[in-house]
């Protein structure tokens, strides 16, 4: 059903964190409940984040007005929060609510404050990161455009906060959830988490951090894929 690939030489199944992205059309609640079932039972324990009024960004850079991007937003992130806590449910895992966090409720993690700081910082003086933020914001807010609305610099001001709020989840998920090494899982790669791998960046990811990309295919059998593709180096 899924291709596991490593992006980097970890192989800890102490945690994974799955990354779901409320607007795009791939996390259906069918595909969000085939993919948390897949993955829990190889891990000690898990853990789904995604975003919350941070997703409204998006859509004010995208056009929509400020009350109806988050109304959007909010609807948006409750259609797949709920699966995921249903999913986690079936799975006996206990208080499954509490495993499936939004990065707005981080706020009150001071590890995570900490790091969106230095997440900012890096945006503002690292251009690798800056660039890797842009393109990836770019991208996102083109897609949620309607009518083919062109897309300039003040909209990725905006809209790049977005993106900037994830960068502690890439770097430190072991300290954000209580586990001894987390691997981060989404369906792609992404510019930003290629630059912290190759660390070429002002960011580093902390002991026990590493990434993966799961795709669902039909008939791979479960196949478990590893990768070196994106090595992590030693500090």
């Amino acid at each position: 059903m899924f291709t596991f690939t490593r992006l980097s030489p970890a192989t800890s199944r102490d945690h994974v964190l799955v990354g779901l992205s409320p607007m795009n059309g791939r996390y259906t609640p069918e595909y969000i409940r085939k993919l948390i079932y897949w993955l829990q039972p190889r891990f000690r324990s898990i853990d789904v984040i995604l975003p919350g009024f941070e997703a409204a960004y998006t859509l004010v850079a995208a056009g929509q007005p400020p009350t109806q991007a988050v109304r959007r937003a909010r609807r948006a992130c409750r259609q797949v929060r709920n699966p995921a806590v249903q999913a986690l449910a079936d799975l006996g895992v206990p208080d499954a609510a509490r495993h499936v966090t939004s990065w707005t409720r981080l706020h009150a993690n001071a590890t995570y404050r900490a790091a969106l700081i230095h997440s900012r910082r890096a945006y503002l003086t690292d251009s690798r990161i800056r660039r890797a933020c842009r393109d990836m914001t770019g991208e996102v807010v083109r897609n949620a455009a309607a009518g083919g609305r062109e897309i300039d610099a003040a909209d990725i001001d905006i809209a790049v906060r977005y993106v900037i709020a994830e960068i502690p989840l890439f770097i430190h998920g072991p300290s954000l959830f209580g586990a001894t090494e987390s691997v981060f899982v989404y369906h792609r790669p992404t510019p930003l988490v290629t630059a912290i791998a190759s660390g070429d960046c002002i960011l580093t990811a902390e002991p026990g951090q590493s990434w993966a990309v799961v795709t669902e295919e039909e008939n791979n059998h479960g196949r478990t894929g590893t990768s070196a593709a994106l090595p992590v180096p030693s500090r």
